[in-house]
């Protein structure tokens, strides 16, 4: 398995940084989970061709997430993709699509077949993939019932590949009790800003041969990462090249 992290930055945009999104190449399929904005930039800065995604799947959707999607789209089209891509959505589907067609972009009219799923889907298309929903969004409970929205709060995390050669790639979580199954794995990339510090800094005491940190820190797990982690601790590394070998 090779992944490459695309976007580590918080929400709040940085100047060195590209917001979530992360590329996998497992099993033949290459796979991109979050599409955040400055996507496409990336996809081109490393020579990842028009052609190659087979799914992109969207864990959540605040914007940091999967604001990039629209333009990917687009980029894909302009460059003449021809292979159907698939796109995971976590909820809403159908109000998804209205919002291309907001911006004048209909899947009759691209280069490629563009196929929309519910995440439902993705472990059936992909056994290699598990999922899990997470909490991260419940906090918008009661706005939503206050506004009568149809949010049903879908978050995801994922993890790609078997236990224990898996990577897990949390997106945004609050707690790692919803991804307590997904542990037993090779590398975890875990949000750093959103988990507590407490949380994080327990996964040292699991064999775990790689915790990644992304999307930003604590000033608390900054200062425990400087001073007391283990060596299986890092900061994520946009456009680093990361492998999990069947034998490593």
């Amino acid at each position: 398995m090779q992944f490459i992290i695309l976007g580590a930055s918080p929400g709040l945009p940085q100047l060195n940084k590209h917001l979530s999104s992360l590329y996998v190449h497992h099993q033949g399929k290459h796979l991109l989970f979050d599409c955040g904005e400055g996507c496409s930039h990336q996809l081109l800065r490393y020579s990842l061709d028009k052609d190659l995604l087979d799914a992109i799947i969207i864990s959540h959707y605040h914007p940091d997430h999967f604001s990039g999607i629209f333009m990917l789209i687009q980029m894909l089209y302009l460059q003449q993709r021809q292979k159907t891509l698939h796109l995971y959505l976590p909820e809403r589907e159908d109000d998804f699509e209205a919002l291309l067609h907001l911006q004048y972009t209909f899947r009759q009219r691209l280069s490629y077949r563009l196929v929309i799923h519910p995440m439902e889907d993705l472990p059936l298309h992909h056994p290699q993939i598990k999922i899990q929903s997470t909490n991260h969004l419940h906090g918008y409970s009661q706005i939503i019932q206050d506004l009568q929205l149809s949010n049903t709060m879908r978050s995801w995390a994922f993890q790609i590949g078997e236990s224990p050669r898996s990577l897990v790639y949390t997106s945004d979580i609050q707690q790692t009790d919803c991804i307590t199954s997904f542990l037993d794995c090779h590398t975890i990339i875990i949000d750093a800003l959103h988990t507590e510090a407490s949380q994080i800094t327990s996964l040292a005491e699991l064999p775990i041969p790689r915790v990644i940190l992304t999307h930003g820190s604590s000033e608390e797990l900054s200062e425990w990462m400087t001073n007391h982690a283990p060596g299986s601790f890092e900061f994520a590394e946009e456009g680093k090249h990361y492998y999990i070998n069947d034998k490593d």
